[in-house]
């Protein structure tokens, strides 16, 4: 018995060393931005990506983003374990969960990176791609003016 013992506890460095390395977050953070009318929430991923397509629910209470990771390796394998992210509290947001999956079944793109934005709450907004390809901006219309935040801009 004491030999078995031995040899599972002598095993167990060795199976611990064989674990594969943490996967990389994708989202590194989510933020609040106040821009005059306009509440801009910033998701900021830990690699560079570029935004493919969005698809939103009627009501606005759910939406799904198509991104391709341009450098893979930041946010680590693809994995089939989704990460799921939870929004701070914020006045005039509502709170909401991103799922984010780097399943290749995900997506026909290449290394893709698929989004499940659920808010608690239906809500008017828009999603683009940020300016630095390491963001994506939800900017929600105010209560006060009743127009989509960006109503009027050229894309």
């Amino acid at each position: 018995m004491r030999r078995l013992l031995r040899a599972v506890l002598a095993a167990i460095p060795i199976v611990l060393s064989q674990t594969p390395q943490a996967i990389a977050e994708v989202i590194d953070d989510i933020t609040l931005e106040r821009l005059g009318s306009v509440n801009r929430i910033r998701l900021r991923f830990t690699g560079p990506v570029h935004y493919l397509r969005q698809a939103r629910s009627l009501d606005g209470t759910a939406a799904n983003v198509y991104l391709q990771a341009l450098e893979p390796e930041a946010f680590g394998p693809p994995a089939t374990i989704d990460e799921v992210k939870h929004s701070p509290r914020f006045t005039g947001v509502p709170s909401f969960r991103v799922r984010a999956r780097l399943d290749p079944r995900c997506d026909p793109a290449p290394n893709p990176v698929c989004l499940i934005i659920q808010l608690d709450r239906a809500a008017r907004y828009t999603i683009r791609p940020g300016p630095d390809r390491r963001s994506l901006l939800i900017d929600f219309a105010s209560d006060a003016g009743g127009r989509s935040p960006n109503a009027g801009k050229e894309r």
